[in-house]
């Protein structure tokens, strides 16, 4: 039995925190060049964070979270940055490792221009859009047009999902270059973490000293100067979704490629709005939870034990073979303790949970967003 204790001992999974020792995971789910590796960096330099890649790897693959990788650092307090877009998965994996979804946005006319640098002077290899080097050689005009029509249809399809994500913080690049100091501290305090100002002055302080954070420019604006074709294209996508005609973010992406048309003055940026509460883990589903992963397995290692100690069983065990049966039963019985052990909950039915998440008609939809 004493394999068998090591074993729960190696993973013991962790229910909903419940103290506020539990260990905090940030998850920054953000457009690419929106700055996340400076705000990644920043928080990863406070004490006791570490970074997180809840992903096997990059490159051109869509950075969906594993749940191999959110289980080898669910013991740790993390922040995690990722192109990551939201999805039934995503809210499952955010609930069961109770991550503080952070989510990161940019002009789309500013992310045309830092994505056509960022694919000359860094790589071209990217996940939203397919390019190499010859596409690296075009001109100004031809690379801006294939990143406005190519890239930023999953840009937009990130924002869309994400406004409605319960519980997310919405943060723009635009803040977060002015004041980095203030928008730390207001995730941190959205992800119940205790930090101090002086803290998070010191990490800002050190990130932007060392240099290393992959900012292109980090001046906001520079979509202003597109060539009109392309402003115009960028246009034509955000018309395929009138039902956030009305969210602050696509408003002043209107406003900045209006006033790069026309000539009319462009809004100074919303300030950042507050998230709504996160939601709570439900009492209903802790309990399953505390069922399945701690009083089950008990049980069947209880069983298996029984089961072992009983002399006349299937075989009895004054055969010559009496405890075969008996170890069969034992490693049965753990493996399937084990696997109740990493037990995430039963996931409902893709169409009940559209249908219990879809807001009613006339509500507010998703979170309040921010003027980019």
């Amino acid at each position: 039995m004493g394999a068998i204790a090591q074993f729960f001992a190696r993973n013991r999974p962790d229910a909903a925190p419940a103290s506020p020792t539990d260990p905090i995971h940030i998850l920054i789910a953000c457009m690419p060049k929106s700055g996340s590796t400076f705000l990644s960096d920043v928080i990863s330099e406070l004490p006791g964070f570490r970074r997180a890649s809840l992903i096997p790897v990059a490159e051109r693959r869509e950075q969906e979270l594993d749940e191999f990788c959110l289980q080898q650092a669910d013991g740790s307090t993390y922040v995690a940055q990722h192109h990551v877009r939201y999805s039934s998965w995503t809210a499952d994996m955010s609930r069961d490792y109770r991550l503080t979804p952070v989510v990161l946005v940019r002009s789309l006319l500013d992310v045309v221009v830092s994505m056509r640098d960022h694919v000359r002077r860094e790589s071209p290899v990217l996940p939203n859009f397919f390019a190499d080097e010859r596409h690296a050689a075009l001109d100004d005009a031809a690379l801006e047009q294939m990143i406005a029509r190519l890239a930023l249809p999953w840009y937009l399809n990130f924002y869309m999902g994400w406004r409605e994500a319960p519980g997310a913080l919405m943060v723009s690049y635009e803040a977060l270059m002015a004041d980095p100091v203030r928008v730390v501290g207001d995730i941190l305090a959205h992800a119940g973490v205790q930090a101090s100002a002086d803290d998070v002055r010191v990490a800002v302080q050190r990130v932007s000293s060392i240099g290393e954070s992959r900012l292109n420019v980090g001046i906001s604006g520079r979509g202003s100067r597109l060539r009109p074709e392309t402003i115009r294209a960028v246009l034509e996508l955000i018309d395929f979704y009138p039902e956030a005609a009305d969210s602050p973010y696509i408003q002043a992406i209107r406003a900045q490629a209006n006033a790069a048309l026309f000539g009319k003055a462009a809004p100074v940026p919303l300030a950042q709005a507050p998230a709504p509460a996160k939601p709570a883990p439900r009492l209903q589903t802790k309990a399953r939870l505390l069922i399945m992963r701690r009083v089950v397995p008990l049980a069947l290692v209880a069983l298996a034990g029984l089961y072992w100690l009983w002399p006349n069983d299937i075989m009895r065990d004054s055969s010559s073979i009496g405890y075969a049966d008996d170890g069969l039963i034992v490693l049965v019985f753990a493996f399937v303790a084990g696997r109740l052990s990493r037990h995430k909950g039963f996931r409902r039915r893709p169409r009940e949970r559209l249908r219990r998440e879809r807001p009613a008609a006339g509500s507010p939809v998703g979170i309040p967003a921010l003027a980019s």
